[in-house]
This record gives C-alpha cells, structure tokens and sequence, in this order.
C-alpha cells in the first residue's frame, strides 16, 4: 500500500512538472508569417508630389503594385515667368503696351504683359508684376499674377493647383494673349529647336525631358552639364529609391557632391537635390 501512495505522488509530481513546463512556453512568443505591425503597408496605385520652384515645377508620379514601389517617372514644366516670352522682333511688332524688357545677366528679356493658362470659367488671366524677380540662381525674371493670386510661383505651391497646372500645360491650354485677351496664336515660344535639329510641339517645349536643356557632357544637346545631365541625376534618385524602398533617414551631400539617401552613397551630383528627393517621397508617403 504504501509502494502504490508513492507511485501515485511521483506521478502527481510529474503532472505537475509538465504543466508548469507548458506555462513556461507559452511565455514565449510564437514565430509567425503575419506582418509585422510596424511595417508600411502601400496601397496600390499611381501617386504624385511636386517640387515648386521660381521658373519650374517638378513632379514625380510614383506607381504602387502589390504593395510595392515598382516605377517612376519625372517631369519638370515651365512656369509662366519663363513661356510669357517674345524674341525681340515680336516685341518690337507687339508695342510697348503688351510687353515688359527686363534687363538680366544674359541680355534684355521680353515678356508679355497678359498670359492666360486654363480654358472657359477655368482660364486664369495673369499679367506681369512690376517687380522683377531674382531665382536663386541669381537670374532675373518676371513674375506671373493677378487680383485672386498675388503670384503664380506661390499659388502652385498647393498641389491641387499644381496638379490642375500640369494638366493644362500637358493640353496645351496656356497662351499669351493681348489687353483684350485676344490670344497671341503663333509666336515662336510655342515650340522649340534643339541643337540636334529636333522640332518640339507646344506642349513638349514645355517639358525638360524633351527640350534636353541639361545633359551630361558629350551629349551635343542642350547645355552639358556634368556625366549625369539633369534627366541622369534624376534617373539615378529615382532609380535608388525603388532599389531601397523609401528609406528613412537624412538626405544630404558628401564631400565629393554625391547625394546621400539615408546611408546610401549614390553617383547623383544634381543641385537642386533636396526638393527634387523630397518630391519622390510626398509620392510615395501618399500609398500609405
């Protein structure tokens, strides 16, 4: 009898072992496939972001797919500070009443007094502000507005109307016109020659992917800037941040100009970097 009670208590000791045996496992997490709940989930699609400047505004469109940054693309369109333009025989055949000279860095610059971008109840009529502008650059040029938008360069700041601007630049919705607004039809800032004989359109003169204006050395198109141009700086920029997902971290320059993305040290020389990176991410933090 008493062999069998201390069967029965080991037996009991061991039930009890295993049981606390079992608690103690439970303390420890399971590994499991779900995700991480810190981790970025992107929701699928195109999305945009602008980088406004003095003369220019830059967009990146960053495209989204099964939850994943999968492409890009780049554009950089002209302002009307910089398409309100006449060469100076069209200046001279339009009067001083419709055009304003400003004298700059590189020569005497006409711009018209009256511009309109849009079409019907959307047009906005713009005149030539008194006072010239300087870029950062140190070039000068005219500013663009009216009773509503004390200045166009400001105004696109707001990314709705900066989306709206590059849908009419895309239509060929912009034009100068005169006092009455009577539209200026054939004037030659509507369409562009390049150094390598190509013709662009209205809405491609408006477009630096096409004009080409900076290129990297040995191109023998536009002004040769560099071994990337700007079209290889932003190629490069965008190219690393779909390699890398949009990291977090600072965007700066080493001592050799290279553009530092998070830790990443890329080939990217470009200038204007900080905007031109930041446009990227406004694009992509959309997908989230």
């Amino acid at each position: 009898m008493k062999k069998i009670l201390m069967m029965f208590v080991a037996l009991m000791m061991l039930v009890s072992m295993a049981a606390c045996s079992n608690d103690t496992n439970n303390d420890t997490p399971t590994p499991s496939n779900e995700p991480d709940v810190q981790d970025v989930v992107l929701n699928d699609g195109t999305y945009d972001g602008y980088d406004p400047q003095p003369t220019y505004l830059a967009r990146a469109l960053v495209t989204v797919e099964g939850g994943k940054a999968v492409s890009y693309e780049y554009e950089e369109i002209h302002l009307p500070n910089y398409w309100a333009t006449y060469t100076e025989a069209e200046a001279a055949e339009a009067g001083e009443a419709e055009v304003m000279a400003v004298e700059g860095a590189r020569g005497t610059s006409y711009y018209a007094r009256h511009a309109v971008v849009g079409t019907g109840d959307e047009a906005i009529h713009l005149v030539a502000l008194d006072d010239p502008q300087e870029a950062p650059n140190g070039s000068t040029y005219t500013a663009y507005g009216n009773d509503e938008i004390p200045n166009f360069s400001e105004w696109v700041k707001d990314e709705d109307n900066a989306a709206w601007y590059y849908e009419q630049i895309f239509a060929g919705n912009y034009w100068i016109e005169d006092a009455e607004g009577n539209l200026k039809e054939d004037l030659a800032v509507y369409s562009t020659t390049r150094k390598d004989g190509v013709v662009l359109d209205k809405v491609e003169s408006r477009m630096k992917t096409k004009i080409q204006h900076w290129t990297a050395v040995g191109t023998g198109v536009g002004t040769e800037v560099g071994e990337n141009g700007w079209s290889g700086n932003l190629e490069i920029l965008g190219d690393t941040l779909i390699e890398l997902q949009f990291p977090e971290g600072e965007v700066t320059k080493n001592d050799e100009n290279k553009v530092i993305i998070a830790d990443t040290v890329t080939s990217a020389t470009v200038e204007e970097y900080k905007g031109y990176v930041q446009m990227f991410y406004d694009a992509y933090n959309k997908a989230k």
